[in-house]
């Protein structure tokens, strides 16, 4: 269902930086998300759990957008415009947990509950007061695992290793590059590049031009793997190089559909979304949770199971956009 016309509104002038003012009544209800870029299937699944689950609780919801992750003073301003708003909760996806201190203990001097936003980490020597996410170490063991399974033999890999620094994608690649130690899997390209569609894209182009004999491209995630898949179908290369990637938005099933994209492990961003939002919820009421770290399971992805899997946790409603 889509947002009503106020509050899709409202929502669009704050992801863009414009302020939002709340009466004193509302504040109590008044929490923040604080996102490096909010482009992309797996932060637009999240963010309609956050905003759906918010509209059921009663909170309103002020979204930060920092439009990449290169823009780290840009994040932090509006982490610290947030603790000045008087939000009760953020919601945070750090760009650089080490540049995060700062603003995390401002927002923590404030009494503001602080949330890893599908990461488990937001600050340097700061805990948060809770996280939700799906393990990203998990991501790339499992990423590894299905790699393993496509090339029992071994093979070439390319890498799209998603935006440099960024914790998450280290994460994953980290846990990915251990678990194919002594496979017979070999790394011959990595690219790191900002999360965008068509410079991921480019990326696998140049790593398909540069690697000929390649077996097998990562992606760090869905911007990455779409990449990847349609730079194997523009070269008439789909089922011939196996593709596989993090996140099941729309476009990463339509090209496994299309035979170009093999091994999807798809985090239940919706559910993230709403469990973060639930998350707050129990925070505000004095309940702590327990564990910490929430981390929802993962759901592995091939061309076999994809009319069977659930997507009602993994992707937004068709057409639905803030």
């Amino acid at each position: 269902m889509r947002p009503t016309r106020t509050w899709t509104a409202a929502v669009c002038l704050l992801a863009l930086g414009v302020a939002g003012i709340a009466s004193a009544k509302d504040t109590a209800q008044l929490i923040g998300l604080s996102k490096p870029n909010l482009k992309g299937p797996y932060p637009t699944a999240e963010l309609y759990g956050i905003l759906d689950e918010a509209k059921k609780e009663g909170f309103t919801v002020i979204v930060q957008d920092a439009g990449g992750y290169s823009n780290i003073d840009r994040q932090l301003d509006q982490i610290s415009n947030l603790v000045v708003k008087g939000v009760k909760a953020i919601l945070i996806d750090p760009n650089d947990p080490a540049a995060m201190t700062g603003v995390a203990m401002q927002a923590r001097a404030a009494g503001v509950f602080l949330v890893g936003a599908g990461v488990n980490v937001i600050a340097r020597g700061v805990e948060p007061d809770a996280a939700v996410s799906s393990s990203h170490c998990n991501i790339g063991r499992e990423l590894a695992a299905g790699a393993k399974k496509l090339l029992p033999s071994g093979g070439k890999i390319g890498i799209l290793a998603g935006p440099a620094g960024s914790f998450w994608a280290t994460e994953r690649l980290r846990c990915f590059k251990d678990d194919i130690a002594g496979s017979g899997l070999r790394i011959v390209a990595e690219i790191a590049s900002e999360q965008d569609a068509a410079t991921s894209l480019t990326r696998a182009n140049e790593i398909l031009q540069r690697n000929p004999d390649l077996d097998l491209i990562y992606g760090a995630d869905d911007v990455y793997g779409v990449g990847a898949a349609r730079a194997a179908r523009s070269s008439g290369r789909c089922g011939k190089i196996k593709v596989i990637f993090a996140v099941l938005g729309d476009e990463a099933e339509e090209m496994m559909r299309a035979g170009c994209a093999d091994f999807v492990v798809a985090q239940q961003s919706v559910l993230i979304g709403r469990t973060e939002v639930r998350t707050v919820r129990d925070l505000i009421k004095g309940i702590k949770p327990d564990p910490k770290v929430i981390n929802v399971p993962l759901v592995d992805v091939t061309p076999a199971n994809l009319d069977s899997v659930d997507k009602s946790t993994l992707q937004p409603p068709k057409g639905w956009r803030p």
